[in-house]
């Protein structure tokens, strides 16, 4: 599967150093610090420039979770196919939340395209513009055999 990956990112133009996990959560990243750096409606709801949020492992890793657990299982949605939903996920991992986010995009889409679905929907642009997030992680994963293909998940938190 990793090979597969690897060939659509590719074929997707993300170029081959674009092609790790870690690199693409990044980009990731870097597009939502820079969403974040502008004030901007969320549906009729305003956001005042946030503060940039930094890279953490532990969200990555829920967010592949959920990522890969998509993919294998065939669905697009918050609840996982064990019945976990997002906090569940981020406490698995060992994250402890004070308060936490998720964000999920399916399609064929690369990190620019996932994260401007997310600024253009109100309800994932309120997360992403969120000041109280200080954290995130994001994955994708992939299935040729699946309805969507490619799936991504955004894990926000700010810890206890």
């Amino acid at each position: 599967m990793r090979t597969l990956v690897l060939a659509f990112l590719l074929a997707a133009g993300l170029g081959a150093a674009q092609a790790s996990q870690r690199t693409a959560g990044e980009r990731v990243l870097d597009l939502v610090n820079a969403a974040r750096a502008t004030p901007r409606y969320c549906g009729n709801r305003y956001y005042n420039a946030a503060q940039p949020l930094r890279w953490n492992d532990a969200l990555a890793e829920a967010a592949l979770e959920h990522a890969d657990d998509m993919a294998r299982h065939y669905f697009f949605g918050h609840a996982g196919s064990d019945g976990s939903d997002p906090a569940a996920r981020v406490e698995r991992v060992g994250y402890r939340y004070r308060m936490m986010g998720e964000n999920i995009a399916a399609g064929d889409m690369g990190p620019d395209e996932a994260v401007a679905g997310w600024i253009h929907s109100p309800g994932h642009c309120a997360n992403l513009m969120n000041p109280a997030f200080t954290e995130m992680g994001a994955a994708y994963a992939f299935n040729p055999r699946s309805e969507y293909r490619v799936y991504w998940a955004q894990s926000f938190g700010t810890r206890r």
